[in-house]
């Protein structure tokens, strides 16, 4: 059974070198280098990240969602559980906000984006730690 995720891991390792060859190549035959070389470098990253969290334990499982046991997606769903109770906090305190003191959205688009991103990681950082403890 190990030797299928192998297979899995260098299949998309030479799949996706050959996509930032073929993005390269044709970056460069129609004259745009930029292209060439973000789309390159976009595909060649991608498959390292994908090589790294693949070597990762647990914490890679617990973020990819792949091969976890019962205990890492309940530490998943609990981290976004949490996520969705903070956006809809942030929410309400924008709303309030803009009806109250009519604040301008500005950057809380943003800001709210990284900020339930912050609690999604917190959390499943916090709900990992429970599972480390048994």
């Amino acid at each position: 059974m190990p030797a299928r995720p192998r297979l899995k891991d260098r299949l998309l390792t030479i799949l996706t070198t050959l996509a930032a060859v073929v993005i390269f190549v044709a970056g460069i035959s129609r004259g745009n280098t930029r292209v060439a070389v973000l789309g390159a470098l976009f595909f060649l990253g991608y498959g390292v990240l994908h090589a790294v969290t693949r070597r990762l334990e647990p914490a890679a499982r617990l973020l990819t969602g792949s091969e976890a046991d019962r205990a890492e997606a309940m530490a998943q769903f609990r981290a976004t559980r949490l996520a969705g109770q903070g956006a809809l906090l942030i929410a309400l305190v924008g709303v309030v906000l803009e009806f109250t003191l009519q604040w301008p959205p500005g950057l809380w688009v943003a800001g709210t984006a990284l900020a339930v991103l912050a609690i999604f990681v917190g959390g499943l950082w916090w709900f990992s730690r429970s599972l480390r403890a048994r």
